[in-house]
């Protein structure tokens, strides 16, 4: 919290976010449940789900066009007030032809010009953040944008429902709500634009021109030089992994609580609904009071840890089906995962050249991403198809296998060879 005392244009900064992300995360669920309503549900609700994934799958493009953007914070004003904008324009639609589901589809298209736009926009700022952010001053700034984004969440839904029960059901004037929420983080943006003007001249002078080519050769160069940084695209390769292996948690342990009643505390609902509220603590927990001694370990040593207690709860329904332990255990990996995050984001920060430090950032995301698919139509497939357990046993040893490979390579890890560097030019 320190980072939030002292730095002045971090505060507005992650102010601006709280509301930018309050914006997004209301609608996600209140669309979700429109979509429910509709005549052709089942198909609504699979093409809200679709359309909200898609976005991040577009943010190594994302990055790339924020990279190649002048004048950062303009262009990022002129993004929130897109988005505003389509809200407003839903707020019409909704207004005058609810509930038909052609009007729905044009919904799901504003919602994923939006959700791109907030993707932009969030990749613009990327290169601000490391100017305004001291070198010891990174590690704690992630942590907290970490704990607003897990905050926004926990509450986003419960209150995005409430919000809309006080509404009677009117969609119109929620989607209002929202677009008036991108306004106030733009508001805020704006009125403090000052704390920001040695950043954005930074930025434009230090911006080298980028000759015109097209996407696929710009996007073929981001990658080649995140290749050539072995260690960090090692890095990269990890954060993949664990995406896929993470993504599917979710979904194979509600497929699980379905067959083994052992690990039910109450009904279905409430189990489901404490794991969620206990992983978000851990989370919140794990970016607001990290433990000292967490501090001296890299970020291989900490996936290595979270990774371990992952398959602690990969093995629980398997060895020991008991609601209590898996309860713990998740907790106890949610608090170390939220340490892994910020300390990547800051190798990230440290390691990149600004002028692509956008476009790395999109292309991280995309690459995570673009593996929760495969693994969840792998591992949930095998849980439906065949058994949980099973599905459990090898989400298991593709997990071990991972800590192995972590273990094994342990000389290369990138925090290590960089002191060992500082040591020998000291």
């Amino acid at each position: 919290m320190q980072v939030f005392k002292v730095n002045k244009a971090f505060r507005v900064m992650i102010i601006a976010q709280f509301f930018n992300n309050i914006g997004s995360s209301f609608f996600n669920i209140v669309f979700l449940i429109y979509a429910a309503i509709l005549p052709n549900k089942t198909l609504a609700v699979t093409l809200v789900a679709f359309a909200e994934f898609f976005p991040s799958l577009l943010s190594v493009v994302m990055g790339n066009l924020a990279d190649k953007t002048k004048n950062h914070l303009r262009a990022w004003s002129f993004a929130r007030l897109s988005q505003a904008g389509i809200f407003l324009i839903v707020t019409v639609i909704l207004t005058f032809w609810h509930g038909r589901f052609d009007s729905f589809i044009a919904l799901l298209v504003l919602i994923f010009f939006a959700d791109t736009i907030g993707s932009y926009s969030n990749l613009l700022m990327t290169p601000v953040s490391r100017y305004i952010l001291s070198d010891d001053q990174l590690q704690n700034a992630m942590g907290l944008e970490q704990a607003v984004s897990i905050t926004v969440s926990l509450i986003g839904g419960f209150a995005g429902v409430g919000l809309l029960g006080l509404l009677h059901q009117d969609y119109a004037a929620f989607s209002l709500i929202n677009a008036f929420m991108f306004i106030v983080a733009w508001f805020i943006m704006t009125v403090n634009r000052h704390h920001f003007k040695q950043a954005e001249a930074h930025i434009e002078t230090t911006q080298r021109p980028k000759p015109t080519q097209p996407m696929w050769h710009d996007l073929k160069m981001t990658f080649s030089y995140v290749y050539q940084d072995k260690l960090f695209f090692q890095l990269m390769l990890l954060a993949t992994a664990v995406n896929f292996i993470g993504t599917s948690l979710n979904g194979v342990f509600n497929v699980t609580l379905l067959h083994e009643k052992s690990l039910l505390i109450g009904s279905f609902g409430t189990t489901v609904a404490m794991f969620g509220a206990i992983f978000s603590t851990g989370m919140l927990l794990g970016s607001l009071l990290p433990m000292p001694f967490l501090s001296h370990l890299t970020t291989k040593q900490l996936l290595a840890v979270a990774l371990t207690g992952v398959l602690g709860l990969e093995l629980v329904p398997i060895i020991y089906p008991n609601g209590s332990v898996w309860m713990l255990i998740s907790f106890v990996v949610a608090y170390f995962n939220a340490q892994v995050n910020p300390k990547f984001g800051a190798i990230l920060m440290k390691r990149i050249d600004q002028n692509k430090l956008a476009s790395v950032s999109g292309l991280l995301n995309t690459f995570a991403l673009s593996s929760a698919p495969v693994g969840q139509l792998l591992f949930l497939g095998i849980a439906n198809l065949i058994s949980p357990n099973i599905s459990w046993l090898i989400m298991a040893i593709v997990t071990l296998m991972t800590v192995v490979y972590i273990i094994l390579t342990r000389q290369h890890d990138i925090e290590k060879v960089e002191k060992t560097t500082e040591t020998a030019i000291l």
